[in-house]
């Protein structure tokens, strides 16, 4: 009998011991699961910045500036290394996220796709591809034989030409009529001068030609003043707490609001922006309606404007709205009673990107597509 008990609590012995094995482990999966999921976060956000990385420089190259494959793969690494990923790789894009070949072809294969680093940017590159990776050591998990882990996240960013944002209730046609309406279209959106960012002057101002943009009448008598929430007359609102808005694509119909009333109520709000970059729509011909009431601007693209003031006066011509004729010019002739003062500027920041160029004083946008 007394043999008997002593053999049953032999047994309980080694039941017991694999009991705990299996429940540190259990324990060990839980807790390393969390973990793993808190450095794949880690990652995906790392893969997120380094791929913006790559698209800014990429912006910068599409704007204009002398930009090179070294440049985009020095901007990445550096981002990698800030966002803690032991490494990443890195592939050019097309707009909509597709690999492309160091020939600028697209492709499925990533075998043939181009790489960041490899010594050119191909053609319509406009994004890059990161997959990024972080690896981590574990705790618990070494109890079961898994000394560590490696979270892989994937991330594309694109950049173009924007199609949305945070815009001043404002248009600007491609010709900007004259406010005493003479037939002059004034300077054309292809011979609007694209400044530069301030260099070694002593004031902040952008290196370049500052431009007066009348706010009148187009030649069938609609305002340059767009409706972008759905409520008629409340510009001011509409300049103090811009609506995000997000197009698509180009062109796009765009309602207006009530010119008259509206360039009064906003020129306090708008003068707060001063020294600011402020996003316009850009009309084309078809912004030539048939009467003030309840017309519509077809927005073909975004200006990027960096605001000195605006002025308004009730009739009459405006002497802030005359320039000087050099370092103060106006677009389009004498009259204006209402204005936009500032510096048509190459400007690159977050928001929807669509596929048509860049062109003239276009905003570039940097997107995350992936």
């Amino acid at each position: 009998m007394y043999r008997s008990r002593r053999r049953q609590r032999g047994q309980i012995v080694p039941i017991t011991a694999l009991a705990m094995i299996a429940l540190i482990g259990g324990v060990a999966l839980i807790l390393e699961g969390g973990n793993a999921y808190a450095h794949q976060r880690e990652a995906q956000n790392g893969s997120d910045a380094v791929a913006n990385a790559g698209a800014t420089v990429l912006a910068q190259f599409i704007g204009g500036t002398s930009k090179t494959d070294a440049d985009v793969s020095a901007s990445m690494n550096n981002v990698s290394n800030l966002n803690y990923l032991n490494d990443y790789d890195g592939y050019y894009t097309n707009v909509t996220g597709q690999w492309l070949t160091p020939g600028g072809a697209t492709t499925a294969s990533q075998g043939a796709a181009a790489r960041v680093g490899d010594g050119s940017i191909p053609a319509g590159a406009q994004g890059v591809q990161a997959i990024g990776t972080q690896t981590f050591t574990t705790t618990f998990g070494r109890v079961i034989g898994l000394p560590q882990f490696t979270a892989t996240a994937d991330a594309i960013s694109v950049a173009g030409a924007l199609t949305g944002g945070i815009f001043l209730p404002v248009v600007f046609p491609v010709n900007i009529v004259n406010c005493d309406v003479n037939g002059d279209l004034g300077t054309g959106e292809t011979n609007w001068q694209i400044s530069n960012p301030d260099g070694v002057d002593a004031d902040t101002n952008p290196d370049g030609q500052e431009y007066i943009v009348p706010l009148c009448k187009t030649g069938g008598g609609s305002f340059m003043i767009l409706d972008l929430d759905g409520t008629m007359n409340n510009c001011a609102d509409e300049v103090a707490n811009p609506p995000a808005i997000q197009f698509a694509d180009f062109p796009v119909t765009v309602q207006s609001d009530n010119g008259n009333n509206c360039a009064k109520q906003m020129v306090d709000e708008v003068n707060k922006k001063s020294g600011q970059v402020v996003l316009i729509p850009v009309c084309d011909g078809d912004c030539v309606t048939s009467g003030g009431s309840h017309a519509t601007y077809h927005v073909i693209r975004v200006a990027a404007f960096y605001l000195d003031y605006m002025s308004d006066q009730n009739g009459g011509t405006n002497p802030a709205c005359q320039g000087n004729g050099t370092t103060l010019k106006t677009i389009a002739g004498n009259g204006s009673s209402s204005c936009l003062a500032g510096w048509f500027v190459r400007y690159i920041t977050s928001g929807p990107v669509g596929a048509g160029p860049v062109q003239g004083a276009g905003a570039i946008g940097i997107q995350l597509v992936k």
